[in-house]
């Protein structure tokens, strides 16, 4: 899992106002439900010392979620008079949870959207292609890429001008996926998609494809689901890219718990929290494991003014030249290293790689002895 999209989170002065809360829009009273609860989350945030500023700041966004229906979560960060980070996720918390302190606490938002896997939808037909590019934080855009629409049906056999007319069906429809292509291909570039679902008209979709670079149609998932005619919105087309996407995330972790496996042989891994904290020290890990229920997340650590700075003890870190050391748990103090060395995370089930402390590390070059 890719946590570029953390990086602001840390570049803002403290203190961090964190919340994650129930907006799901799947009751009649759904919004006076949001509106109860975000009111009790708000005067925990200033009992916590969240500046009145900044809560005022995330009275803009919170329950601003109606365009996303059933269950769901919320989750804001906020600094200063800024919000900062603002997206939904799929699985909402029972009411709320807040936080305020000199770090975030994106863990729990990790934890409720563990899918992390950009990807851009394409539902075509001969004239163009709806586009959905969603992006490793949660955000979504929505593009309608049209071509010409004359002509793009085929003719009759037998009619006026035959063969010039279907020649010119071929090459406008051959237009227009170039245009749809070209306008993927840049989105995809533009969202780091890891996945280019294509769905619609067979023909179609499969000459989009075609038209592809290379790298770009090693990503294409065919959807036998989904049209751009009215009365489409009804088909499975969510349900089938979900299994797309659940399918490539299962992937990441395998792919995570193989490389484990052999750094354990060739000291390209380590685990248990001191080892791991010292390899984020020195700028070692690739990607951190943590099995899922996140065993050790509430132990105190001791981190200074960079991410890399982190230890078990304070006196590790004056051994190391760090003054001025502050205690904080390690959900936030390990993420925060993780996010600012340019590491990735995975969250390991526990029957897929029963890990030391429930930690452990892919390293980006082999263990010190």
């Amino acid at each position: 899992m890719d946590l570029t999209f953390l990086q602001p989170l840390y570049d803002r002065p403290s203190p961090m106002a964190s919340l994650f809360i129930n907006t799901s829009r799947d009751t009649e009273d759904a919004d006076h439900a949001i509106r109860v609860r975000w009111g009790q989350a708000r005067t925990a945030l200033l009992e916590k010392g969240a500046p009145e500023e900044t809560v005022a700041a995330m009275d803009s966004v919170v329950g601003r979620t109606r365009g996303v229906p059933g269950a769901h979560g919320q989750v804001v960060y906020a600094a200063g008079d800024e919000v900062v980070f603002d997206s939904t996720v799929a699985r909402p918390p029972q009411d709320f949870q807040t936080s305020v302190g000199d770090l975030p606490d994106p863990l729990p938002y990790m934890v409720a959207e563990p899918r992390r896997v950009p990807h851009v939808l394409v539902v075509a037909d001969s004239v163009g292609a709806d586009l959905t590019v969603e992006y490793a934080d949660g955000r979504t855009e929505v593009t309608r890429v049209e071509g010409d629409d004359k002509p793009v049906h085929k003719v009759r056999e037998g009619g006026y001008h035959h063969n010039q007319m279907q020649r010119a069906v071929d090459e406008q429809v051959g237009q227009n996926a170039n245009l749809v292509a070209d306008t993927v291909a840049e989105r995809a570039a533009a969202s780091g998609a890891e996945v280019i679902a294509l769905a619609g008209e067979v023909q179609v979709r499969g000459a989009i494809a075609e038209r592809f670079p290379g790298k770009l149609r090693e990503r294409v998932e065919y959807l036998e689901a989904g049209a751009r005619s009215a009365g489409a919105e009804n088909s499975p087309l969510e349900e089938e890219l979900d299994e797309k996407l659940d399918a490539r995330a299962a992937e990441h972790v395998r792919e995570a718990v193989g490389a484990f496996g052999r750094g354990r042989a060739d000291g390209t891994a380590v685990e248990g929290m001191a080892t791991v904290l010292h390899a984020l020290q020195r700028g070692q890990v690739e990607t951190l494991l943590w099995n899922d229920e996140l065993p050790g997340a509430d132990r105190e650590l001791h981190i200074g003014e960079s991410g890399e700075q982190v230890a078990l003890t304070e006196r590790e870190l004056r051994d190391m030249g760090v003054s001025g050391s502050r205690a904080e748990p390690a959900r936030s103090a390990v993420l925060r290293a993780v996010v600012t060395t340019g590491a990735g995370l995975e969250l390991v089930p526990t029957d897929a790689a029963e890990l030391d402390e429930g930690i452990g590390a892919v390293l980006r070059f082999a263990a010190q002895s």
